[in-house]
């Protein structure tokens, strides 16, 4: 939740251009690091559970948005494009983990 929370606030344009790039490159490699953990680890494991699919969804959000902070460039246009929603999606799974996290 951590991760996703950072990697939101350096990937939100005004942000993305005022925070010096060794912080926003270094943010970039822990949100990516973070989604392929979610991914490759996590949802490969529990991938039929709720918990699981988050995971698997989240972390696939992490990667695309890590890839925002670090080079958008590699990205092709249409998710470019799609920035803003997949943010605000990742937004909603941090509230998710964040709730649930909160309720323990």
């Amino acid at each position: 939740t951590a991760c996703m929370l950072a990697g939101l606030i350096v990937a939100v344009p005004p942000m993305a251009k005022g925070c010096p790039r060794p912080i926003r490159l270094s943010v970039g490699v822990i949100l990516l690091a973070a989604g392929l953990w979610n991914i490759f680890w996590y949802a490969s494991q529990h991938f039929r559970e709720f918990w699981g699919l988050a995971a698997f969804c989240s972390g696939v959000l992490m990667v695309l948005t890590s890839i925002y902070i670090i080079k958008s460039s590699w990205l092709p246009l249409f998710l470019r494009r799609a920035k803003p929603v997949v943010l605000l999606m990742l937004l909603g799974f941090a509230a998710l983990y964040a709730i649930t996290i909160y309720r323990l």
